[in-house]
């Protein structure tokens, strides 16, 4: 299904980092325990099924490259904001680092230059 290695690698980088957010996401905030934890399982399974998927055609690579940011832009958002909520003690760099979401956070960015390479690999090559 992968179109070519040039571009299924990236894509597979990209569903890999998604599924693996989205198992983490699952063990830590399960279903189960509330409504609130359905928008990021839907997103993640968005984020797992639907963008690999519009990645793999140049006819749908921009909706893809836009549903993913979405996607990143809603779990900063949404990561940072659950930090805030829950946070204990002072603010200090080690809390920032270790006790806050940033890890996470830096994660899920992670998908954003993996998408800009697939997106370069569809744009039109200039003539030598």
């Amino acid at each position: 299904m992968l179109r070519k290695q040039e571009v299924g690698m990236p894509v597979l980088a990209l569903m890999l980092i998604a599924l693996g957010g989205l198992l983490l996401h699952t063990r830590i905030h399960p279903t189960t325990s509330g409504v609130n934890n359905w928008v990021p399982l839907i997103a993640g399974l968005v984020s797992v099924v639907v963008v690999p998927i519009l990645f793999l055609s140049s006819r749908t690579v921009v909706a893809g490259y836009l549903l993913n940011l979405a996607t990143v832009v809603a779990g900063i958002v949404m990561m940072a904001l659950f930090s805030i909520e829950h946070w204990e003690g002072p603010v200090t760099l080690n809390t920032v680092l270790l006790k806050s979401t940033l890890p996470d956070i830096l994660v899920l960015l992670a998908k954003l230059p993996i998408a800009q390479a697939i997106l370069n690999y569809y744009r039109p090559k200039p003539a030598p």
